[in-house]
């Protein structure tokens, strides 16, 4: 009893002592949380106005899109739906309001940061594509870099150089970049999020060479995104040979293999880099020294896989039997598949119920013998079973595809659920646009995550305020668990993985694709997708490994106005996507 009335004493000194600092503290959060608020409130401004839209209109949807899913979730159509899958997956929670509704592109003031900065540097070059890109930094020699840019420019070519200064600029003639200086949202971001935004933006100008010129942010960019860069440009560095420069040697050394070039300023400096790192021959063959115009230096590139697979050897079949393929891949999934199954059958009798006929289709792609084992259940006899060995989602999907009978296909993973109206939903979505002469891809209302991780998050139909194709840099929109017509995976199939060369998310680009191509991205009423989270998954390998999709035309700077004015164009349509009472 006296140790407590000890501990009680203790107590109250400390909260004595700390009261006259207690209001210094709560003003300060009140001062953080208006500093936010504002910043905030910034960006989408931004948003608004490069979108030539009204930052009140595009709030009070967003909060309406957010109401209207959450009344539905408490007690509607999205309650029954969830409540259903909850018992065939009880890992599934029940829903509180207090659960966040994301809502891309409005998931926090970084991504709309991002997409602004993006924008503004484009906007600052006039959104013209470039032959080369000169990246460097006041951290680097400026007699040096203008002999590479005078080089450059000697040769025909269009040349960009990006200063990535913070404070200061190197001093160099002609016309420089100076991203900080044009971009007030590039100084909103930390260093990641910036490396990220300066990678998308050269890659948007298309170049076909990229030169890093001792800038410490493309260095950092490089160990994310390199091996991506390398593979839709030609990339070569400056470097010098003087013992002082540390910096530049410890890039070297790290980045080698990526390089297809390494500029020096002379020949003795080339001889210097190569007895410094005692270089083979074949090494010393990409050194370039800018003092030799008619120097013909070795260039080397990285071995990139081909980006589609899948559609060469297998024949496609015309006909059509049934309303919607309904197309399951397996690969090491195992006892999760018991669930994922219940769930499809569900959905399939109540397409069926509808008057939609389903073909089922069970894909094992260089399956374990675990997951075969669990897939040769006598209760899936009526499902068509599909054996490969792609070793690769998009390339299994390619080859399926083109042997469905169905008009509509919809992809089902081995870890996941549909809400049982998903299937009858989605193909009366399609019904509907065919009807009026539309081509629409059906999407789910809500990705609700589950399992490793809790988040829902709002599908953001492409025709409300909101929708910008600037988010497809960073983020996709659109899950690959989609219902389309079959036309539109056979118009743009999935691109092949290639994880090691950072490539990949090949739901995102088919997304980015079809968009581009007139395809308009709707959600079913009611329906959900339950996307198991596990420890390991495609999804969280890639993210891992930093990966982004490929250098596309769509995701060109002079090609995204026309999907930003498209989709302004798409919004004054059939508004059926939003909010439903």
């Amino acid at each position: 009893m006296d140790q407590i009335r000890k501990l009680k004493r203790q107590r109250n000194w400390l909260l004595l002592a700390a009261f006259p600092i207690l209001p210094f503290t709560l003003a300060r959060m009140l001062i953080l949380r208006r500093r936010k608020q504002r910043l905030e409130r910034a960006a989408q401004a931004a948003f608004a106005l490069y979108h030539r839209r009204d930052p009140a209109e595009i709030m009070q949807w967003l909060e309406s899109f957010r109401q209207d899913l959450s009344d539905r979730l408490a007690s509607g159509g999205l309650h029954d739906m969830a409540e259903a899958a909850r018992k065939i997956e009880p890992l599934i929670p029940a829903y509180e309001p207090s659960i966040p509704m994301l809502v891309h592109p409005f998931t926090g003031t970084v991504f709309l940061n991002m997409m602004n900065g993006i924008l503004d540097l484009q906007e600052a070059v006039g959104r013209r594509r470039f032959d080369a890109v000169v990246v460097t930094s006041t951290a680097a020699d400026r007699a040096d870099v203008q002999a590479l840019i005078d080089r450059a420019g000697a040769e025909g070519d269009a040349v960009l150089v990006i200063d990535t200064s913070r404070d200061g600029a190197l001093m160099l003639k002609g016309e420089v970049l100076k991203i900080y200086a044009v971009s007030p949202h590039m100084g909103q971001l930390a260093d990641p999020e910036a490396e990220r935004v300066l990678f998308e933006f050269i890659r948007s100008v298309h170049p076909g060479r990229v030169i890093v010129a001792d800038s410490a942010m493309i260095w950092g960019a490089m160990s994310l995104y390199g091996k991506a860069l390398a593979a839709s440009a030609e990339l070569s560095a400056l470097f010098s040979a003087r013992p002082d420069n540390v910096f530049t040697q410890r890039q070297f050394y790290r980045f080698f293999e990526m390089l297809a070039k390494i500029h020096v300023l002379d020949g003795a400096a080339r001889e210097q880099l190569i007895a410094r790192f005692s270089l083979s021959p074949e090494c010393a063959r990409r050194i370039a020294p800018l003092d030799d115009p008619s120097d013909a230096t070795a260039s080397f590139g990285p071995e990139i896989p081909p980006a589609i697979g899948g559609i060469g050897d297998t024949s496609c079949e015309e006909q059509t039997e049934f309303d919607i393929s309904l197309i399951m891949t397996v690969h090491n999934e195992t006892v999760v598949t018991g669930v994922t199954m219940i769930a499809a059958n569900a959905s399939v009798k109540a397409a069926e119920r509808a008057g939609y006929s389903v073909e089922k289709v069970i894909v094992l792609d260089a399956a374990t013998p675990r997951a075969r084992a669990c897939l040769s259940n006598p209760a899936y006899s009526d499902w068509k079973l599909v054996e490969l060995t792609e070793r690769d989602l998009g390339r299994a999907r390619n080859r399926v595809v083109r042997m469905a009978r169905g008009s509509y296909i919809a992809f089902l993973d081995a870890d996941d659920l549909f809400s049982e109206n998903w299937l009858a939903e989605g193909a009366a979505l399609l019904d509907e646009a065919a009807k009026a002469g539309e081509r629409v891809i059906a999407h789910p209302e809500i990705n609700w995550i589950f399992d490793a991780d809790q988040a829902l998050m709002a599908v953001t139909p492409q025709e409300s305020p909101i929708f910008s194709p600037v988010l497809f840099y960073f983020e996709n929109y659109y899950d690959s668990l989609c219902m389309a017509p079959r036309q539109a995976h056979l118009d743009f199939p999935y691109v092949s993985r290639d994880i090691p060369n950072g490539l990949s998310y090949q739901d995102s680009q088919f997304a980015i694709e079809t968009l581009a191509a007139g395809w308009v991205h709707r959600v079913a009423h009611d329906t959900i997708i339950f996307k198991r989270r596990r420890d390991t998954s495609l999804v969280t390998e890639s993210h891992n490994r930093k990966s982004v999709i490929r250098q596309i035309e769509p995701l060109a700077i002079d090609n995204l106005p026309g999907l930003i004015a498209g989709q302004r164009a798409g919004a004054a349509g059939p508004q059926s996507s939003g909010p439903r009472s």
